[in-house]
């Protein structure tokens, strides 16, 4: 059984820099935006301590904010709910590939985006494995 963080949050309508600014981090965190403001990541040392973070500073920028720490009993299995993790994933894996196929690419930067999106793979998507390997040809067609 999957242990889960709900971060539940309400922050002011104006000015809106701020709400994006936390929705941005939800994103670049892999958060699964689970219903309105509940947002999931599984629960792991990393996680945890982003989401811990995150409440602190939703509350520094005069919003509300909850965490939670959960495990699914009906609804979803655990399963289903790693598979919509992966979905997600895989929309900036297929991106990060048709970069890949484009001409004068610049790997360096696509390496760093495959990097931060390996990060947030939280369950392992098969399609990590394509772009590694597209990324190691790619580096020796340069040589």
């Amino acid at each position: 059984m999957i242990s889960w963080l709900h971060l539940t949050y309400k922050m002011p309508r104006n000015p809106s820099s701020p709400r994006v600014k936390i929705w941005r981090k939800l994103k670049s965190l892999g958060a699964f935006h689970l219903h309105d403001a509940i947002w999931l990541l599984p629960n792991n040392a990393y996680t945890f301590e982003q989401f811990q973070w995150l409440t602190v500073e939703i509350k520094d920028l005069g919003g509300e904010a909850t965490m939670w720490e959960s495990q699914l009993l009906f609804g979803l299995s655990d399963e289903e709910v790693s598979q919509l993790f992966i979905e997600q994933i895989n929309e900036s894996y297929i991106e990060l590939l048709k970069n890949l196929d484009g001409e004068n690419i610049d790997l360096v930067s696509l390496s760093k985006k495959y990097q931060r999106i390996k990060k947030i793979d939280y369950f392992k998507s098969p399609l990590e494995i394509k772009v590694r390997e597209k990324i190691t040809q790619q580096r020796s067609d340069l040589k």
